[in-house]
């Protein structure tokens, strides 16, 4: 790295080298520049354990308490499929049931954007986007507006459920978008072309254009009954490649803690600090050495841990930083223009004006994760909106995807800084949502993927994330979406809830499922009186269109999940349709029948 110009790709070989040598305990010997190979360990004044660990192994001996066979305890019958599909009538069990099968057509969801076009070229946009109002639209949307989200809503409130509120606009990324590993994931079929959400950039007008939409949401999210949440993307508010640009230079500020931690223990001391500051910079007299130390560590402890280095050291500080450096590198490419600065203090005015509007209205903001090339500046952004919104309460929720190897590290960072600093911590828990355009961007550039190999290890990462989250909730008023349509992992919640005696209806964790999906979790635990909420998308039909192309693949790839939802709305069905004609004994629901079976074997008990 003559010239500290390095390809990522080159950088993230190099990385595996220095996790095995860390590994292994061989030597590692690198000439200072400034900047190190990409590093990506995550580190906090306590040592952490590689991200790389593997979370199946460290549940094994370490899992939730079951309490199903206790008598004290009984978890909600997600089986009652006459509970779970009361709301609904006749006809929207017929189209969910019959959604639900086109999504197990493969080569249909496959193809779905060219049969739409087709479509609108036969038959016209007006009776195309009516055939989808009807259909897909209605089954996975709320409505096009404020007004016709309404009746959704009040439905939801009616059952125990709250709204998530999210303007459910999308847009393909284009091929020239998303540090290059995009245009990979569209080429590798239909499948994996609407693989992510994310608004293009037109103007700085249009971002603000964003940024009142989604006010709009908050507002309709506060004038909704109960607790309300909305949802914001934070590629809405500012130009994409810029987010790419901060995460770069945030991803320097990182990896500068690691070339100065050399004996890679997570803490820089004294020693290490002025050694490697002299072999970096040109301005390392004495005094000046001694200056920077003690502004990194202002309560003198002797040594400088990532969180204190992280919080000091600001993006605003490269360009000085690079001019006394010794040699040029890649943090000197990620230094931001003055116009950079600029646009990112219009970002982040647009998301302090965003969430100011729903602290005042007690709204939930909710920070959706994106791309990992954009997560970092993700991060940062929701972080800083988290110190000045979260001191009373958990206002700003960041999202953290559970697919990916660092996320447990991540959220045990954060976690530690929201106690450090002395703010509410706020997170919501999914399992991932750019599988296939993280996976093909990593075989594009050459580095070992983000996410984790194997499904198993993604529902163990998800699960020990919770546990932490649901007894951060208890200890520290934290307050976490725990967003899944997976029953076990719901059940390993519900059950902690129970071990923890945390009261479902006063603790600030809350359960959130897509609209027009997992009914069967949604609305059973609304019923047996825990916080549950439906992610409810509106929008234009036109601009929402991506979006249910992407619902519709997702039901696709988890053929079990909606094979099972199938069933359940099939027995409904069958169950009202004998109630109704008189057919025979009407069906009883699942809970019945156990309520049943208890009380034959109390009976026999008692004989």
């Amino acid at each position: 790295m003559a010239n500290g110009c390095v390809r990522i790709s080159k950088l993230s070989r190099q990385l595996a080298v220095l996790r095995h040598n860390a590994r292994t305990g061989h030597s590692i010997h690198t000439s200072h520049t400034c900047y190190q190979p990409l590093f990506t360990r995550q580190v906090s004044a306590q040592p952490l354990t590689s991200h790389d660990d593997n979370p199946v192994e460290d549940l094994k001996n370490e899992t939730a308490p079951d309490h199903r066979q206790k008598p004290t305890f009984r978890l909600p019958d997600f089986s009652n499929f006459q509970e779970a599909h009361k709301p609904k009538s006749n006809l929207e069990l017929i189209r969910a049931y019959g959604i639900f099968t086109v999504c197990q057509i493969r080569p249909i969801v496959q193809h779905a954007d060219t049969l739409l076009d087709f479509t609108k070229k036969v038959l016209g946009s007006t009776i195309t986007y009516g055939l989808v109002r009807k259909t897909f639209f209605g089954h996975f949307c709320a409505g096009e507006d404020q007004a016709g989200i309404k009746p959704k809503i009040n439905m939801l409130h009616q059952n125990g459920i709250g709204g998530i509120l999210d303007y459910a606009a999308e847009d393909d990324m284009d091929d020239d978008e998303g540090a290059g590993g995009s245009s990979g994931a569209r080429e590798s079929g239909p499948k994996e072309k609407v693989v992510a959400r994310t608004f293009d950039y037109g103007s700085e007008a249009i971002c603000d254009g964003h940024m009142e939409t989604f006010m709009k949401s908050i507002e309709a999210a506060g004038d909704a009954p109960g607790r309300g949440f909305a949802a914001i993307k934070i590629t809405a508010l500012g130009n994409p490649k810029l987010l790419e640009r901060v995460a770069a230079g945030l991803m320097a500020i990182r990896n500068m803690f690691s070339q100065f931690d050399e004996d890679m223990n997570n803490v820089i001391t004294r020693e290490e600090f002025i050694k490697v500051y002299r072999e970096m910079f040109t301005d390392a007299t004495p005094e000046r050495t001694e200056r920077m130390f003690h502004y990194l560590d202002p309560d003198n402890t002797g040594y400088i841990d990532y969180l204190g280095w992280s919080q000091t050291i600001k993006l605003q500080d490269i360009p000085s930083i690079i001019k006394t450096c010794k040699a040029p590198g890649p943090l000197y490419l990620s230094s931001l223009s003055d116009e950079e600065l600029q646009l990112l203090d219009n970002m982040m005015n647009r998301l302090y004006k965003i969430a100011d509007v729903a602290a005042k209205l007690k709204v939930r903001l909710m920070v959706d994760a994106e791309h990992t090339y954009f997560q970092p500046a993700i991060d940062h952004a929701t972080v800083e909106l988290q110190r000045r919104f979260n001191k009373e309460e958990a206002v700003v929720l960041n999202t953290y995807q559970c697919y990916l190897k660092d996320s447990w590290h991540r959220l045990q960072l954060d976690m530690e800084r929201s106690r450090r600093e002395g703010f509410k911590f706020g997170a919501k828990l999914v399992r991932g949502a750019y599988m296939y355009l993280e996976r093909e961007r990593a075989r594009e550039l050459k580095f070992d993927s983000p996410i984790w190999d194997s499904l198993e290890e993604t529902h163990a990462n998800y699960n020990r994330c919770a546990d932490e989250l649901v007894k951060m909730s208890r200890d520290e008023d934290a307050e976490v979406m725990i967003a899944t349509h997976n029953q076990k992992s719901i059940e390993r919640a519900v059950s902690l809830m129970h071990e923890l005696e945390v009261q479902p209806q006063k603790s600030g964790v809350y359960f959130g499922q897509l609209l027009g999906m997992a009914d069967h979790l949604t609305f059973i635990l609304g019923r047996n009186g825990f916080r549950a909420y439906k992610y409810v998308p509106f929008g234009p039909v036109a601009e929402v269109l991506p979006y249910l192309i992407r619902r519709a693949q997702e039901n696709s790839d988890i053929m079990a999940g909606v094979s099972r939802e199938k069933g359940m709305i099939l027995a409904e069905i069958w169950r009202r349709l004998k109630e109704s004609t008189g057919l025979g004994k009407v069906m009883p629901s699942s809970e019945q029948a156990a309520s049943a079976r208890q009380e034959e074997r109390t009976a026999a008990q008692v004989n």
